[in-house]
């Protein structure tokens, strides 16, 4: 579908929101926006998604309990940074050139957000929503690209890919080393990895980092606090909570670690452990919706910018193919739970395919405001409500040379090297990506091709070049590095 025609399309959905289509939303009556996004979190791992190897999740389950599951929820990459950019721009990342990693260095300032792309808190500020950002940013790390400068009040966080969640040297913290990683992360040395707040309109940021207490209980902690601050007839709030959990570096609190004395490998045990603490975590805002008496008219977000790091080893792949930093599945499909018990189905399961790019216009859809631009994403309201139509006629994945394309239950992986050939699967009968039907279905392939190809045409090039040596893993090796 071309970007004007899909434009089209999802102003016309949009109008189906009973909110959009009255236009009588007041500040009172719309919802409370907590969007939560873990870091490398497969749904393998969720004992919402019910595989054998799930770690217990139970306030995660909650907001599944309370909501919609999708079981086919997909990212925009396949990594970090340029995931968040689809998620919170409502566009594909390629858009605006945003096709890696954030440079997180000082001696590379121009990555990140470009001037002129609208985030979704950019559009609730405007519409009277106060607006907190917490976690990890790994948008940019120049003025214009700070959270303050698009659209959040204020941040607690970091502004890199990853930090320490404790200081290694506490008697209270469990460190494991990992393939691929051993200690390298533990200890903060850039700036850009401290933690701190930034407010709106104040030039200096104030370090505040408590390095006696764990990561996640601290962003926690930053989150229950603005939730209970919340009052009757107080502007409706959003929140971007970015956890860290279970991005490396693995480092658990033995409150944690001591969950899980069953399990025998010591990396497994940990990474089990900050799980938990992230569930922990999301019990603690949900409790704290409710104690406030808002929990009904909140929209709750849980889902991650990616699948599982696989490749350390800690987490399952035998349900889903690959991890991080690929397009398999167990890459690009990650967990993807709504809730928004004043106006959505409770307890609904939904098997088709979404993406991180309809958060934006269902957030927008339920305040009550309008789209200024075009987005690639949907509102998924119509949908919850009984709306059994395709949401997405098609979802692609591009990072160097690697690229992907989804339709219904027919995927595409393929890449750009000398010599390739491309891979077509039937997820309906071939979930793991085992069998190759290319040669089977040449119609499926030639029109997945096509459909990739029209969406390219769409894209602009990276606006930098990649940060490092480009590597594709799969199930704990890696199939292609590029230094």
């Amino acid at each position: 579908m071309k970007f004007g025609k899909m434009a089209a399309l999802a102003a016309t959905v949009l109008g189906l929101s009973p909110g959009v289509a009255s236009g009588q939303e007041s500040k009172s009556t719309r919802p409370n926006v907590i969007m939560i996004v873990a870091d490398d979190l497969g749904a393998t791992d969720l004992s919402s998604y019910g595989y054998p190897s799930a770690i217990p999740t139970p306030n995660i389950d909650r907001i599944a309990a309370r909501g919609v599951k999708f079981t086919r929820g997909y990212s925009t990459a396949s990594v970090c940074s340029p995931s968040r950019a689809g998620l919170l721009t409502g566009q594909y990342q390629q858009r605006f050139g945003f096709e890696y990693l954030a440079p997180s260095s000082p001696r590379q300032p121009d990555g990140g957000l470009q001037p002129g792309q609208t985030l979704v808190s950019e559009k609730l500020k405007g519409a009277g929503y106060r607006t907190v950002a917490i976690g990890k940013w790994h948008l940019g790390i120049t003025p214009d690209r700070l959270p303050t400068a698009r659209g959040f009040d204020e941040f607690f966080g970091f502004l890199g890919g990853e930090t320490s969640y404790m200081d290694p040297a506490s008697p209270d913290v469990v460190n494991q080393a990992a393939p691929y990683v051993g200690e390298r992360s533990f200890r903060r040395e850039a700036e850009s990895t401290q933690i701190g707040r930034w407010r709106a309109g104040v030039a200096e940021q104030e370090w505040i980092r408590n390095e006696g207490q764990y990561l996640t209980d601290a962003l926690t902690d930053e989150a229950v606090g603005h939730i209970r601050r919340q009052k009757s007839g107080d502007p409706p709030l959003f929140m971007y909570l970015a956890h860290l959990a279970p991005h490396s570096p693995f480092q658990a609190s033995r409150k944690y670690y001591d969950r899980f004395p069953r399990e025998k490998d010591p990396l497994k045990r940990t990474y089990a452990a900050m799980v938990s603490a992230l569930d922990d975590g999301v019990g603690r805002v949900m409790s704290a919706l409710e104690k406030a008496g808002i929990s009904e008219n909140t929209i709750v977000v849980f889902t991650s910018d990616n699948g599982a790091a696989t490749y350390f080893g800690v987490s399952d792949c035998t349900r889903l193919s690959g991890g991080k930093l690929s397009y398999n599945e167990g890459g690009a499909r990650v967990p993807y739970i709504v809730s928004w018990p004043a106006q959505w189905p409770r307890g609904r399961q939904e098997s088709r395919n979404v993406s991180h790019l309809d958060l934006y216009p269902t957030i927008l859809a339920a305040a009550g405001i309008p789209a200024d631009k075009a987005l690639d994403g949907f509102d998924l309201t119509p949908r919850m409500n009984g709306d059994d139509t395709p949401i997405h006629e098609a979802l692609f994945w591009r990072t160097g040379p690697e690229f992907a394309a989804l339709m219904g239950d027919w995927k595409l992986m393929s890449n750009t090297r000398p010599n390739s050939f491309p891979w077509t699967f039937d997820l309906k009968r071939d979930p793991l990506e085992t069998r190759n039907l290319m040669f089977e279905a040449p119609d499926r392939t030639r029109e997945l091709q096509a459909r990739y190809k029209g969406w390219q045409s769409e894209m602009k090039p990276p606006a930098w070049a990649p940060t490092s040596g480009f590597q594709v893993f799969h199930c704990g090796r890696v199939v292609f590095h590029d230094q």
